[in-house]
């Protein structure tokens, strides 16, 4: 029994075991395959100042990423609903260490730079959503909040993770070599997935064709406000998370850098915040009503954005202290929404309902990450000022997550 693996475990094991088990392999590969997330994120300063980049090239830069996962997210996440999510999973999670290779070995601008970024995009696209597909494929019934809530938590240890891992890296090594080591997490959770999660029948509808199935879910009420509430999510949680190095790195200018942490090491710290945070909100969104919760949180992060960007010129307690708070309501929010999505798209269709949100999202977050670079120039550079509006304008997509939520009906949200 001992060698058993996750995605067949004997009867005798009590449902929530083996699901515990199947989610647990998951979540370890989902953030080894993270490790190079942020192999421009993390070294955007330096990068900048090597390559002499722009803020609105630097935008570029950061956007690709996500506009690779938007331009791949609805072939590959839909796929899933044809074809079993564990093979593209596989595919993707190689993509993610080519990619991670490349940029090591050749990006040396702005476009070759996007091209690995872009193509960094689309194995995150492979692997996110198909990865909670192949949970769902592999659980009775509708995957229980919590254990979403660990897998979408994943994704926050896996950025985090990479941020802290690259700062901690370039101190050690140079840029290129780091970027080449961090390639290993992707190789390493291609290995567990390969030999701990076997494959699963596809549930789907044979009658049902790729048009069918995103006719459904277009028109579900239902899905598509977590969609839309989902992109408002997206465009401020991942505008954050592709500039906040550079934020740190000016707060550096100010307040002199400090003696604990580099500002890729801080922004790795800071993002792990987001881990409580995002399960606290799961378990939350079975316990109270969810249209509720959800609307809380994202009124909240609107205030705690914008107080962050108001602090570069603090003292580096007031800033990591605001920080801490924006990332916890920032987060809260991911574990619920997405939850959510699984729990109100038909189970036929689930793969594409999660295609859809995602493409949607992460079109925010491309949009997001590339519109503060703009404002940053056109506001004239990076000062305390142009700062404190472009955290404004990050948290401000909630208010129009919030408006969706309000005027939704009670009974498409619960």
């Amino acid at each position: 029994m001992a060698g058993t693996l996750p995605g067949k475990v004997p009867a005798t094991f009590s449902p929530f075991v083996r699901q515990g088990r199947l989610v647990g392999v998951l979540c370890v590969a989902e953030i080894l395959g993270m490790t190079p997330f942020s192999m421009f994120l993390a070294l955007q300063p330096q990068l900048r100042d090597a390559w002499g980049l722009s803020n609105t090239a630097g935008g570029w830069i950061s956007s690709a990423y996500y506009a690779g996962y938007m331009a791949a997210v609805p072939i590959l996440a839909s796929l899933t609903d044809r074809l079993d999510a564990r093979v593209v999973w596989l595919a993707a999670t190689a993509i993610a260490g080519a990619s991670a290779l490349g940029f090591a070995s050749i990006a040396d601008g702005l476009w070759t730079a996007a091209f690995f970024q872009f193509l960094a995009g689309i194995s995150l696209a492979g692997t996110y959503m198909p990865g909670l597909k192949l949970m769902a494929d592999r659980i009775d019934g509708v995957p229980h909040p919590r254990l979403v809530g660990f897998y979408t938590t994943s994704f926050t240890i896996g950025s985090a993770l990479s941020f802290a891992l690259i700062g901690q890296l370039t101190e050690w090594f140079p840029w290129r070599t780091t970027i080449a080591l961090v390639a290993l997490g992707p190789a390493i959770a291609w290995t567990l997935m390969l030999m701990f999660v076997q494959p699963a029948p596809i549930r789907t509808s044979p009658s049902r064709t790729t048009r069918g199935h995103w006719r459904q879910v277009l028109r579900s009420a239902s899905a598509m406000r977590y969609v839309l509430a989902y992109s408002c999510h997206m465009w401020e949680l991942f505008a954050i998370r592709a500039w906040l190095v550079a934020f740190l790195s000016f707060c550096e200018r100010l307040q002199g850098r400090p003696s604990f942490a580099s500002a890729a090491t801080m922004a790795g710290i800071i993002a792990m915040v987001g881990v409580p945070s995002s399960l606290a909100g799961a378990e939350l969104s079975a316990r109270v009503d969810r249209k509720y919760l959800v609307l809380t949180i994202m009124l909240i992060s609107t205030v705690t954005s914008v107080a962050f960007g108001g602090t570069a010129a603090t003292s580096w307690t007031v800033i990591l202290v605001a920080a801490v708070i924006s990332s916890v309501f920032v987060s809260a929010d991911s574990a619920a929404l997405t939850s959510g999505i699984v729990a109100v798209s038909p189970p036929e269709s689930r793969g594409t309902a999660m295609a859809i949100y995602s493409m949607a999202g992460f079109a925010a977050a491309s949009a997001g990450a590339f519109a503060v670079g703009v404002l940053l120039d056109v506001l004239g550079g990076q000062t305390t000022t142009s700062w404190m509006i472009a955290f404004g304008v990050m948290g401000a997509s909630n208010l129009l997550g919030a408006l969706v939520l309000w005027t939704a009906p009670e009974p498409t949200l619960n």
